[in-house]
């Protein structure tokens, strides 16, 4: 049973039958006791109602750091798929750079064998070039040297046409 100032208040004592007590000094320290037990309850009021507004901000505190606590949480989780998002575009571009290197090495050895066969080609060509112009030369000297018998033999021919008549005809047939 909870007793209330009130209570105290409209407490009744039975008279004793010998002596017994004076009421008015029971009444008085009864009001006395209600007023302390009064003033302890509304302090107890007063402390109940504080104590549940610091209730009401330290749940709101403890919602804020929940909310603080939830958005670093996810800003972990963003910086980690970020970071691994970024660690999967490095290897992915790396992958594509070897790859253009390696075709791009590959097509430059290609080019290389290519000209390496061209410069053969041509080295062919020109060692080609050298065998038929020294016969194209060598054919000359031989028509110039051919030449030259004609002229020496029509020379002497005109120094004694007799004789040279029966070889100029060889000659010009």
């Amino acid at each position: 049973m909870e007793l209330t100032p009130l209570d105290i208040r409209n407490q009744t004592f039975h008279k004793k039958s010998f002596g017994g007590i004076d009421p008015e000094e029971v009444k008085a320290f009864l009001e006395t006791a209600a007023n302390a037990f009064e003033q302890m309850s509304r302090e107890r009021t007063d402390l109940t109602e504080r104590l549940k507004v610091a209730e009401e901000r330290v749940n709101y505190y403890r919602q804020i750091e929940k909310t603080i606590q939830d958005a670093v949480v996810t800003m972990q989780k963003t910086v980690d798929e970020v970071k691994a998002t970024a660690e999967r575009e490095a290897e992915l571009i790396i992958a594509e750079a070897k790859a253009r290197a390696v075709r791009e090495v590959e097509t430059t050895k290609r080019e290389a064998e290519d000209l390496r066969a061209e410069i053969e080609q041509l080295k062919q060509l020109r060692t080609n070039y050298f065998i038929r112009c020294r016969a194209l030369i060598k054919g000359q000297e031989e028509l110039l040297t051919a030449m030259e018998n004609d002229q020496k033999a029509l020379e002497a021919l005109e120094r004694e046409p007799k004789r040279a008549a029966p070889a100029m005809g060889n000659v010009l047939a």
